[in-house]
């Protein structure tokens, strides 16, 4: 499950770096496959954390080695983000944590809550990057990506009041859950779990087997993911 988990991943940051170009981002930005590898470029100083290789298994773990020490990096190597109990040996530090959480999807009950799932993009965007509180290239990247046709936006909306926002995307039998953000003014409300279980139940209904997120370790977002059945792999970065 982790490796189809680590597909849906990739597939998005191929939306999220076409949709970067086509912006006009400063910087490069590409999205590819090798020997099994999953890789992700961006050149920008702030989206460093994007640079990554995923997809290792111990059968092509030499090769990930390799492409991390490829000139395509221009001196900034990637982060390998391995599963858990795969290391790259010497040379290579840990660089925490990247957690995925992967949902099987069932049947969920209706959320009883008002949510908006065709939201006007600029009302969309400003409630998400208000709930991200980030800045300068990040913030353009968010907001290039979540303009993406592809992706499905949605707004939750009490007393007339956008107070969440959540993304996902389909990608064959996955879908991968974000963005997602609650501004500030309305956290503790529960906003995001019920964004959470509508997006989910709108998966299932499609035919999706199974859903896709990332979190911080120790996050709202990921507890919320738990609470809903999620299995949680604490794959590891290293540089």
């Amino acid at each position: 499950m982790l490796a189809e988990a680590e597909q849906v991943i990739h597939d998005r940051a191929v939306v999220a770096c076409e949709a970067a170009t086509a912006a006009g981002l400063p910087g490069s930005f590409e999205a590819w496959r090798e020997d099994g590898l999953l890789a992700v470029l961006a050149t920008a100083p702030e989206l460093r954390f994007l640079r990554t290789i995923s997809g290792v298994t111990e059968v092509n773990l030499t090769q990930a080695v390799r492409l991390a020490g490829s000139s395509c990096w221009e001196g900034d190597r990637p982060a390998l983000v391995l599963p858990p109990g795969l290391t790259p040996g010497a040379g290579f530090a840990s660089d925490g944590v990247r957690p995925i959480a992967v949902l099987p999807l069932t049947e969920f009950p209706p959320v009883e809550a008002d949510v908006d799932d065709s939201p006007d993009i600029d009302v969309f965007l400003r409630i998400l990057l208000d709930g991200y509180e980030s800045g300068g290239a990040v913030t353009e990247f968010i907001a290039a990506e979540h303009r993406d046709p592809r992706i499905r936006r949605s707004l939750l909306v009490e007393d007339g009041v956008p107070i969440s926002a959540a993304a996902l995307s389909s990608h064959g039998p996955g879908v991968l859950l974000g963005g997602s953000a609650t501004p500030r003014a309305h956290r503790g409300k529960g906003a995001q779990a019920r964004l959470l279980l509508h997006g989910l139940a709108a998966a299932a209904r499609e035919g999706h087997r199974f859903a896709v997120a990332t979190a911080v370790e120790g996050s709202p977002s990921l507890s919320n993911l738990r609470r809903a059945g999620a299995e949680v792999y604490a794959r590891q970065a290293w540089r």
